[in-house]
């Protein structure tokens, strides 16, 4: 069954966006003061929007892509623009100033500000009060998974032995917004999320939940297994990754799009843990894929085999692009899952640290899964493997080819590789060639890979100094 979707946000959050606690005590005809646990859980009813793409500016720093609709000699005509500093590879932008609004940002926070709500008003609050532990628990959820993708963006890729002298983000846990919000180091800002993605309040989340907007133990699990994995701590990731999966198995079979020639999935769809969109809700529908990007898409890959001027359109790309060789998603039907959570992307995440474990041909197993139900005749990796075992290097090279095609269109790509490249074994530099504006390269420790705070943030948070 489907997932159920929920219709969002009533009249009350216009409240919540100033995030005042004077204005909640006046009350408007039609709004409330959050008195009831009913109305509160309303906040976990919403859909969730970041407002931005991930291709407009993480996948084109990873090499993912070149943008949205984006045209490449208009961009680089321009050298003043983030736009330009991203497609471009350019470290002497100046990235700060040109950084004033950031809508993913203020997004997150804004976000954030809801399950503090919650999360503050909440043992108050009139009725439910078998419920409310639950509630509790999935506001404290997504206070961590939002924290998490911020500082994953805005603060460098986390090291065990550098991690308490590096910067991290303001991790926000009241809805007081005369104070000033600190940012905290990188070990605190983990320190932070790990506390409000713990075994004890994921053993409070709902075992199941129908609706996409709202956490249940597949997410809470996939959350602390993730963060964990992006601190490289491989071993304790895997078991949290490996319970994810097994309340949420789904793979999406793709065969039909043989048929039908039509890519389709929806946002109510089972594989989706969590989704959150990025303004409208078609996705990666408009993302420019760089050659190097779209090379690995195996041959007979569905979308890329049968969609045909419904998929990757190759004319398409260099209409917008005005290059040629760089196609451009025009799958109109399809709602990936750009800033929210999968399940098929979970279990990518899961066979990476089965391969980092030593447990190679489980690793190869779950990549042949997704294969199996993505690509026609998918050739299994785990045939070649009992063959000639892999090593670890070669299995890790097989998944980061599936895993990058599979996260295409979403922050995933960006995150996976600001990981590998703070690890000796698996950093590159990403290298992109825009045809007749030569070949753009970027090293694994430029400032690139750390997002700018925004000007807005900055000027009201003085302890909201640059990560690079």
């Amino acid at each position: 069954m489907h997932k159920h979707v929920i219709l969002p946000l009533l009249s009350i959050l216009t409240l919540i966006l100033g995030g005042c606690d004077k204005e909640l005590d006046i009350v408007p005809k039609g709004e409330t003061t959050f008195e009831r646990t009913s109305d509160l859980e309303l906040l976990l009813n919403q859909i969730y929007n970041l407002n931005d793409f991930p291709y407009e500016d993480l996948n084109q720093i990873c090499g993912e892509g070149v943008g949205m609709g984006t045209s490449v000699p208009s961009v680089l005509s321009s050298t003043n623009t983030l736009p330009y500093a991203y497609l471009a590879y350019d470290e002497s932008v100046d990235r700060v100033t040109l950084a004033q609004a950031d809508a993913k940002y203020s997004a997150i926070y804004s976000h954030v500000n809801d399950m503090n709500t919650i999360l503050t008003k909440i043992d108050q609050a009139t009725g439910m009060e078998e419920s409310k532990p639950s509630l509790k628990a999935e506001a404290r959820i997504m206070r961590a998974y939002l924290h998490w993708l911020a500082v994953g963006m805005y603060a460098a890729q986390y090291n065990e032995a550098t991690a308490s002298e590096l910067g991290g983000i303001a991790y926000v846990e009241d809805i007081d917004n005369s104070k000033v919000k600190e940012k905290l180091s990188l070990a605190e800002t983990y320190e932070k999320i790990l506390a409000d993605c713990s075994d004890e309040v994921i053993a409070l989340l709902p075992e199941s939940n129908p609706n996409v907007s709202r956490p249940a133990q597949d997410f809470g699990n996939a959350v602390r297994g993730r963060v964990l994995m992006q601190m490289k701590r491989y071993e304790e990731a895997l078991p949290y990754l490996e319970k994810s999966v097994a309340l949420n198995p789904e793979i999406d079979d793709r065969a039909y799009i043989k048929e039908g020639q039509e890519w389709i999935l929806e946002r109510s769809d089972k594989l989706n843990l969590i989704y959150i969109s990025a303004g409208p809700q078609v996705n990666p529908t408009m993302e420019i894929l760089t050659r190097e990007s779209f090379a690995k898409v195996e041959k007979n890959d569905y979308v890329r085999k049968y969609c045909g001027d419904n998929g990757w359109n190759m004319s398409m790309g260099k209409m917008y692009s005005g290059l040629e060789g760089f196609p451009m998603c025009m799958s109109w039907t399809v709602k990936g899952n750009p800033w929210g959570m999968t399940s098929v992307r979970t279990r990518l995440a899961a066979a990476e640290c089965l391969i980092r474990t030593g447990n190679i041909r489980k690793g190869l197993e779950y990549l042949d899964m997704v294969r199996k139900a993505h690509v026609e005749n998918a050739s299994p990796y785990v045939r070649i493997h009992d063959m000639i075992p892999f090593v670890e290097a070669t299995a890790m090279h097989l998944l980061q080819q599936t895993k990058w095609v599979e996260n295409i269109g979403s922050f995933e790509n960006f995150f996976d590789m600001k990981r590998w490249n703070s690890e000796d074994n698996y950093k590159t530099t990403v290298s992109k060639d825009l045809a007749e504006y030569g070949v753009k390269t970027l090293s694994p420790d430029s400032p690139l890979w750390i997002l700018p705070f925004p000007g807005k943030a900055t000027r009201y948070n003085p302890t909201l100094t640059q990560n690079f």
